[in-house]
């Protein structure tokens, strides 16, 4: 096996604690890697030298000191990235099953049906999001499938519909803060990313101006980036925690804290989870 396809191995094996070079040796041994104690050293020597590993000595009252280490600050980035490299394989994959789910199982026919309830045909509709990758995509292709005489506007600082093959879609520029729309002008209004809890207030009086009476906002957000999880966490609440990862603790909005700001501005707030997507819905708007 090559110095670097090894390193990537030990650093997996560590972990967050304190190890021996032989328990690297018998972890290794564990999943078919065969490498001699002299070369498995020279190895965690180069590591210490690049900055993954540190360690220190251990003194024994029954033998000579041994050499205890651990992940140094780079070797536990290195480790971020082999999991994220992972979390992305992964994610990749299961969007592939998502998209190839008949429509009558596809979870983005599941959001748009929700969006589209008791819309007009010809509803105008706007689509902020952080970033427009792939699942937005696909829901505001599903918006424009269901709803072929309605207006859809794109918002965003600086993403242009040229560059996502959106062409029946109008990009416009502007913020979470600032929606670029006349007063009691969206039929629906769809908000898409991470929200601070500084700017919740601004960001909802906003949306509540631009959503006209009949009209509805929808929250679309990973449920991982709202819920409070416990330890031990399920496989896919690890996953989406790593994938989405929130902002500093004090400027995490819990679906309980959003429910209720929404309440402040709209009439009626409903909550649906659809498969790992919450979709928060405030309707009657509160002028």
């Amino acid at each position: 096996m090559r110095s670097a396809e090894l390193k990537k191995a030990i650093l997996k094996i560590a972990g967050k604690g304190e190890f021996y070079g032989y328990e690297i040796h018998r972890n290794l041994e564990q999943k078919k890697i065969t490498i001699g104690i002299g070369r498995l050293y020279s190895i965690l020597a180069e590591m210490k030298s690049e900055g993954l590993l540190k360690d220190r000595w251990e003194k024994s009252n029954s033998g000579p000191r041994r050499r205890v280490y651990r992940t140094a600050k780079l070797g536990d980035q290195e480790r971020e990235l082999i999991l994220m490299e992972a979390i992305r394989t992964v994610h990749e994959f299961y969007i592939e099953y998502l998209n190839s789910l008949p429509p009558e199982h596809s979870a983005f026919t599941m959001i748009t049906d929700l969006l589209v309830q008791k819309l007009p045909k010809d509803a105008t509709i706007a689509y902020a999001a952080s970033r427009f990758a792939g699942p937005v995509r696909k829901i505001i292709s599903n918006l424009q499938d269901r709803l072929p005489e309605g207006n859809l506007y794109a918002i965003h600082p600086t993403e242009k519909g040229a560059e996502f093959g959106m062409e029946n879609v109008s990009f416009v520029s502007g913020t979470f803060e600032d929606i670029p729309m006349k007063d009691d002008y969206l039929d629906l209004l769809v908000v898409s990313g991470n929200i601070s809890s500084d700017t919740l207030d601004a960001c909802l009086s906003e949306w509540q101006r631009v959503v006209n009476g009949k009209g509805t906002l929808a929250i679309a957000s990973p449920t991982a980036l709202m819920a409070k999880y416990k330890d031990p966490l399920e496989i896919g609440e690890f996953v989406e925690q790593r994938e989405h990862p929130r902002l500093d603790s004090e400027d995490s909005l819990d679906l309980e804290i959003l429910t209720n700001e929404m309440k402040k501005y709209f009439g009626r707030v409903v909550e649906k989870k659809v498969v790992h997507i919450t979709v928060l819905r405030g309707f009657k708007p509160l002028r």
